[in-house]
């Protein structure tokens, strides 16, 4: 437990220091985000992620109340099985994210929104707890529901569903079902 509080308060700590890298208008990070989930075994395996995202410039079907848009997000992520003398696993990952959302503008301070995207994530180990993934490059489809509230849209909270495959590159290919919850912070 107290890897787990040591490791929560170092990504909070980490992203303290972000806001600072999005002085001026066109910066490379739009948004800052918190996750945490697990693969809902008996002994599964916890994940805490942070992450930066950066929006898309390009807007599709922007004639109504919702849209199309889109952006990238990148994580570092430490997976924590829990099973006895089983090691951290830690990955890097970068997502291109489609969203379909209602415009905040036209929004009463709550903007719904849903979400998919496949990436691409380097693990640190082949085997996360009793998980066999075969090789360290995996790739990341993902599912979610969110909203967005605050003034500005600016807070977000959404359920997002993963799973991690190697997509049969190398056998065995045992994956990972990750239900993850994530907070995030939009500076736009």
């Amino acid at each position: 437990m107290k890897k787990k509080l040591l490791l929560l308060s170092s990504l909070l700590l980490l992203t303290g220091y972000l806001p600072a890298l999005n002085a001026g208008n066109d910066s490379w990070i739009d948004a800052v985000s918190l996750t945490h989930g697990d693969d809902n075994k008996s002994e599964g395996t916890d994940l805490f992620r942070v992450g930066v995202q950066k929006r898309w410039k390009r807007n599709w079907f922007t004639g109504g109340a919702w849209y199309l848009g889109g952006y990238w997000d990148t994580e570092l992520a430490a997976m924590d099985p829990d099973i006895a003398d089983a090691d951290n696993v830690y990955a890097i990952s970068i997502t291109p994210v489609f969203r379909y959302q209602r415009d905040s503008r036209l929004s009463s301070g709550i903007t719904p929104f849903a979400e998919a995207g496949l990436g691409a994530h380097l693990l640190s180990d082949t085997h996360v707890g009793d998980n066999d993934m075969s090789t360290a490059f995996q790739f990341g489809p993902l599912l979610g529901l969110g909203v967005g509230f605050g003034e500005r849209g600016q807070y977000e909270l959404s359920y997002r569903f993963t799973h991690l495959t190697n997509a049969d590159i190398k056998e065995p290919n045992d994956g990972l079902d990750l239900h993850l919850l994530k907070l995030g912070y939009n500076f736009y």
